[in-house]
């Protein structure tokens, strides 16, 4: 073939591969904006996802904090307490719910009525005591409202609305919310000395020994109009104590010495105090946990002044003078949590967790007319003191005091409510101070600080003693008082559909 033939067969080939090359550079320009525009959308998809996920959690952490707002405002310690305002009856009755409000700048949070933005159309849902009408609350009388409390105010405002507050009723939320085995929707629930376990009955709970179950519900609407709603049900604490006498010496040989002076006594004869009156019974003045031990601490050597104004309690039945001192074996009414050094540890780790105030790091002494331990009989407080401590002045404390080493009380101190002196087990009185309650002494650790196996052999002294009296005396209404505490736990937590 010739050349002239050759070139013009490439010519020929060259010209059918005209435009191969735009058109490959228009499929990957193609390729390249679908590429971007998928990743664009997975952006944006993305952006939409995670602001609508903050605006979920914004919506229910805001919610957890009214609940948790109301929760703090049920103690009566609290700032601005809700305690004098909490409902007395099933949803219906006069004020029978409480409204927390928590607006936004000019906003109208009404939740009782049904045009409001923010109606409560959950509660119809919960009770059938209370007069509904197209699945909103009617009618007026039943409920009463307060605002939200600046001292758990943020900025900006949170998001939660309303909280509400009301007494749990058997039923309420279902069949299988039925309390106590009943399914009356108009009966109340209530808690039984700090027991976890729930009661039904058809009239309210009686305190000290019953007490309310409260649910709390709280309502949360972000400015972007996610809604959540979270719901609780609480209990008020309290510590299960059973005096085993006024006094107790929880362990076997006691060093017992007891007051020379007339002044002083020890008396397991309810003398009522901190609000309530003298009805509970009587205990002994002195519990041991040994037979030997009641014959040790009643002997003269312990205690001098064997007349029944000075030791009286359950036990003693002679006439004046006649029945000595009353000191009873209590071994077999000590309650779990008294018997053993690892229990007793269990308990005063309980309380400690429950302390009102900063721990007491001892060696400490408080002296002169005023304490750091002083308190009302209408907020008591938990006192743990790590090491020993001295009391002195004319102070007086209301609750539960914990002393791991030695207590010494001078003066004329006075305290109302428990007092456990566990771990070294020394307690020393002077004879002119005074506990009205109930006193246990327990040695549960040896000098290094470890826990013993058994109880050891506690202390107890009084010297001397003046002119004005002082001694032990039992207090079921302070022992009340003291371990009834003003905080309350969370029995149930569930999230509602809104």
């Amino acid at each position: 073939m010739s050349n002239t033939n050759r070139k013009s067969k490439k010519r020929i080939g060259r010209s059918h591969e005209k435009g191969v090359a735009l058109v490959a550079a228009i499929l990957t320009l193609l390729l390249i904006s679908a590429i971007t525009a998928g990743i664009i959308i997975l952006s944006n998809t993305e952006t939409n996802t995670s602001t609508n996920f903050k605006d979920e959690q914004r919506a229910y952490f805001s919610a957890k904090a009214g609940i948790e707002e109301a929760r703090d405002r049920l103690r009566t310690a609290a700032t601005n307490t809700i305690a004098a305002s909490l409902p007395t009856a099933l949803p219906g009755g006069s004020n029978s719910v409480l409204y927390i409000l928590n607006p936004l700048n000019s906003e109208t949070v009404a939740p009782w009525t049904s045009t409001n933005p923010y109606a409560d159309d959950e509660i119809c849902k919960e009770t059938s005591t209370l007069s509904c009408s197209g699945g909103y609350p009617s009618g007026s009388g039943w409920y009463t409202s307060t605002t939200a409390s600046s001292t758990y105010a943020l900025s900006p405002v949170l998001d939660w609305k309303w909280a509400r507050i009301q007494l749990k009723q058997s039923n309420a939320f279902g069949t299988n919310y039925a309390v106590n085995g009943n399914t009356a929707n108009a009966y109340y629930t209530c808690l039984k000395d700090g027991s976890p376990y729930e009661l039904a009955f058809a009239a309210p709970c009686v305190t000290p020994t019953y007490l309310p179950v409260y649910v709390i519900t709280s309502l949360a609407v972000t400015q972007g109009g996610t809604r959540r709603m979270v719901q609780v049900e609480v209990g008020q604490d309290t510590i299960n104590f059973v005096a085993p006498s006024a006094l107790t010496m929880d362990g076997a040989g006691p060093s017992f010495s007891g007051g020379n002076s007339a002044q002083f006594g020890v008396s397991g004869i309810d003398v009522g105090g901190c609000g309530g009156a003298a009805t509970a019974a009587s205990v002994p003045a002195v519990g041991v946990t040994t037979s030997a031990d009641v014959a040790t601490v009643a002997s003269n050597a312990d205690i001098p002044n064997k007349t029944d104004n000075n030791y009286t309690g359950s036990g003693y039945t002679g006439a004046k003078g006649t029945s000595g001192p009353d000191v009873e074996n209590v071994s077999s009414s000590l309650q779990t949590d008294l018997t053993t050094p690892a229990n007793l540890q269990d308990l005063a780790s309980t309380l400690k967790g429950d302390i009102t105030q900063p721990v007491i790091n001892g060696p400490q002494s408080y002296s002169g007319g005023g304490s750091a331990l002083s308190s009302t009989s209408a907020s008591p407080q938990i006192v743990y003191v790590n090491g020993n401590i001295t009391l002195d002045g004319s102070a007086t404390g209301y609750g539960i005091l914990v002393v791991t080493g030695t207590l010494t009380l001078k003066g004329t101190f006075t305290w109302n409510g428990l007092i456990l002196v566990v771990g070294a087990g020394n307690f020393q009185m002077d004879g002119t101070n005074t506990v009205n309650g109930a006193v246990l002494v327990a040695d549960t650790t040896n000098a290094a600080g470890a826990l013993l196996s058994i109880n050891g052999s506690p202390t107890y002294g009084v010297n001397g003693g003046g002119g004005s009296k002082g001694g032990i005396n039992y207090s079921g209404s302070c022992l009340t008082s003291a371990t009834q505490l003003t905080t309350y736990h969370v029995i149930s937590m569930r999230e509602l559909l809104n």
